[in-house]
């Protein structure tokens, strides 16, 4: 995933695009696989994957970052489009029932998204957006938080 953000960064440079990049964070999903076991925090890791598949552009990318971490890369798109796009995404996820093993069971999860500036490393704009993931965890979680 690391070489496909930096070939997207090298591209957005080139073409003058904005690129975005959004770290994603299932909340609690400790406590999810305390309480309702590990196979029912898998289905949640999935319903996150799919759900994420088929709210986002082709274009888009989500993958697994760790944990229960994800990364999306937002390629030709401005911080407010994508901030609401990631938005709709953790609402979705919100609405559904994610497996038969735990029906009552609602997730969330908290996001930072920051935007490619200038001509910084992706990793700097990975490290924006993780700081700002850590900012919607701190104001409460199950939310959106754009970087600086």
């Amino acid at each position: 995933m690391q070489e496909l953000l930096e070939h997207e960064r090298q591209r957005s440079l080139r073409r003058g695009l904005p690129l975005c990049t959004a770290l994603i964070d299932v909340d609690h999903f400790k406590r999810i696989n305390d309480v309702h076991g590990h196979a029912v925090g898998d289905a949640v890791l999935r319903a996150l994957a799919c759900t994420g598949q088929a709210q986002l552009r082709g274009s888009d990318v989500l993958a697994r970052w760790g944990g229960e971490e994800f990364v999306v890369m937002l390629p030709d798109t401005l911080l407010a489009t994508a901030s609401a796009g990631i938005d709709r995404l953790r609402e979705r996820l919100a609405e559904s029932m994610l497996c038969d093993a735990a029906p009552e069971l609602r997730v969330s999860f908290s996001a930072g998204i920051a935007q490619l500036s200038g001509d910084e490393p992706i990793a700097r704009t990975l490290e924006r957006a993780d700081r700002a993931l850590y900012a919607a965890k701190a104001q409460g979680r199950n939310r959106v938080v754009i970087a600086d």
